[in-house]
């Protein structure tokens, strides 16, 4: 059995050279990070961000958020689906010091962060929180009507609800990117993507969820079907979209690569 996270999901580089540009609002009763496009400028549509365990608060997915925002341009909706329950940054500063640490920090590591995961995989389980987000983009899609441009973008734990709002008839969303989904089932997961909800797929060539030959297993099925996807990254490693460290010139070049796809996606199917 799969593990439900791998070392890769709690590591990587917290942006600290940006300052994010949004605000916090309650969208849909969901407390949620909003990212507007720039001033003039004719939004394409709403973007929403499914995060990773670490959730709306991380700067780096705020950050990303606001480059949506301005590239595609949109709106961007960060929600808190994990309702108060992700992993802080003080989870992600522990788990990456854990390669160093003695056995003592190590247990003592290990003591701190456990239960907050396990609190985080208890409320955050498929089947408590697929609910959660169908709601929110049922809402958004009744807010907005039927011409409504809504693109969604999804991360580690929220990869696997993005390719799954693919599996949709109707759609509720207009296009969907993912990068590094974890958790999804290949092929169920692939095969169930419905043509008419364009999906585009980011991961690394060997990455902890879709290894190797699974990812060879995404690009067969996907590679003919005129509306979708899949960038393979060489060398790059699970969570580069989010928190690649961006003083390292390839993790930088792979997490702008990554950004780059999305917003052509966006603009792409939104326009």
């Amino acid at each position: 059995m799969q593990a439900p996270f791998c070392r890769d999901c709690f590591t990587g580089t917290l942006r600290g050279d940006i300052t994010p540009v949004g605000t916090e609002q309650t969208v849909h009763n969901v407390p949620s990070y909003v990212s507007l496009p720039p001033e003039g400028a004719r939004s394409l549509g709403t973007v929403v961000i499914i995060t990773d365990a670490l959730g709306w608060k991380l700067r780096n997915t705020r950050v990303l958020a606001d480059a949506y925002a301005r590239r595609v341009p949109c709106t961007v909706v960060v929600p808190d689906f994990h309702k108060g329950t992700s992993l802080t940054e003080k989870f992600l500063i522990l788990a990456d010091a854990l390669s160093t640490a003695n056995i003592f920090t190590k247990i003592w590591t290990y003591v701190r962060v456990v239960p907050e995961l396990v609190r985080f995989l208890l409320y955050n389980r498929y089947a408590v929180a697929a609910p959660r987000v169908n709601a929110f983009f049922h809402s958004l899609r009744q807010e907005l009507g039927p011409s409504g441009k809504i693109g969604v973008a999804g991360f580690c734990w929220g990869g696997l609800y993005t390719i799954r709002l693919t599996h949709m008839s109707p759609p509720l969303v207009n296009c969907a990117f993912t990068a590094h989904p974890s958790l999804i089932s290949v092929p169920a997961d692939i095969d169930k993507v419905k043509d008419d909800t364009p999906l585009s797929i980011a991961n690394g060539d060997d990455d902890q969820y879709l290894r190797r030959a699974k990812m060879e297993t995404v690009v067969k099925m996907l590679q003919d079907r005129e509306r979708h996807e899949v960038v393979v990254y060489e060398g790059a490693k699970h969570g580069f979209a989010v928190r690649g460290d961006i003083g390292d010139p390839k993790q930088k070049e792979r997490g702008q690569g990554s950004e780059d796809q999305a917003v052509g996606w966006f603009r792409r199917w939104m326009a």
